[in-house]
């Protein structure tokens, strides 16, 4: 029996994506021969009947899990995922993603792959030489500048995309991070919980990404969370000293601080529909 990988992928108004991503992610596991592949939908009980394309799936995708709740934000969503995740089917790999199409799943073998070479925290960057980012406007840019350059000053890190919810995790190492009180409800958790895999020993790796454009409805990055990410960068700072013996990014081995696999995925190769390339 193959071990697991489970997506975890919170959503809210997210039904017209769900129809195009789902298909798409299931379409990999041609590509994925060491796991199987498991997605975990977290619906906040979204008005647009996401959770309803979801179940629609389910008899096409037997791999395919929903789990509903009270809208209580995307961090309080991935604790409840990973939870149930963990629970339902003991995965060796949980990953993260999000359901907006920015994401390609393309990436998921590669991701996959190198979790089997010994790296515990994959990150699909948009900052390490290969990647691209092609929707953002020079607000967003500025703040996805900011706010990573905080939390590596915070966290002591060295990884160059602090905020990315493009991850794949080892099981082993999430149950060591204290979830319950990472006292977070929105997208600053992605950054309190890479803090604390890599304060417990990560072996990281980051691969380029392309971060596409948005397919229906609208980001949900409030004010209220950006106000919340800057008291989380506090809080790190201090937790911090919890892990002054910790060693940071063991797998940081270049000058720069990222390492970089030394693949460049061609993402039309393994999309859905398409021919596996040689």
């Amino acid at each position: 029996m193959k071990p697991i990988a489970c997506i975890v992928l919170p959503t809210y108004n997210e039904a017209e994506n769900l129809r195009v991503l789902l298909p798409r992610v299931f379409a990999q596991q041609e590509w994925i021969s060491s796991h199987e592949l498991h997605v975990l939908v977290v619906d906040d009980n979204s008005p647009d009947g996401s959770g309803q394309v979801v179940e629609n799936f389910r008899s096409r995708f037997p791999f395919l899990h929903i789990m509903r709740g009270r809208k209580k934000g995307l961090g309080e969503a991935y604790k409840r995922g990973i939870r149930h995740a963990i629970k339902l089917l003991n995965p060796e790999l949980v990953l993260t993603m999000d359901a907006d199409l920015q994401h390609d799943p393309a990436l998921l073998s590669h991701m996959i792959e190198a979790c089997s070479q010994g790296y515990s925290l994959v990150i699909g960057s948009r900052y390490v030489d290969g990647a691209q980012v092609l929707s953002f406007s020079g607000w967003r840019v500025l703040l996805s500048h900011t706010g990573n350059s905080l939390v590596r000053w915070a966290g002591g890190l060295k990884i160059q995309d602090c905020t990315s919810g493009y991850r794949a995790i080892r099981s082993d190492l999430l149950l060591t991070c204290d979830l319950e009180h990472l006292s977070t409800r929105g997208y600053s958790f992605l950054s309190a919980l890479l803090c604390q895999l890599v304060w417990n020993g990560a072996r990281v790796l980051e691969i380029p990404i392309t971060f596409g454009v948005r397919g229906h409805g609208k980001s949900k990055l409030s004010v209220r969370d950006q106000a919340e990410f800057l008291g989380r960068v506090a809080r790190i700072f201090f937790l911090r000293k919890r892990y002054r013996g910790a060693l940071v990014n063991p797998a940081m081995s270049t000058e720069t601080g990222e390492v970089i696999l030394n693949i460049t995925p061609n993402l039309q190769s393994n999309s859905a529909g398409e021919k596996k390339t040689q």
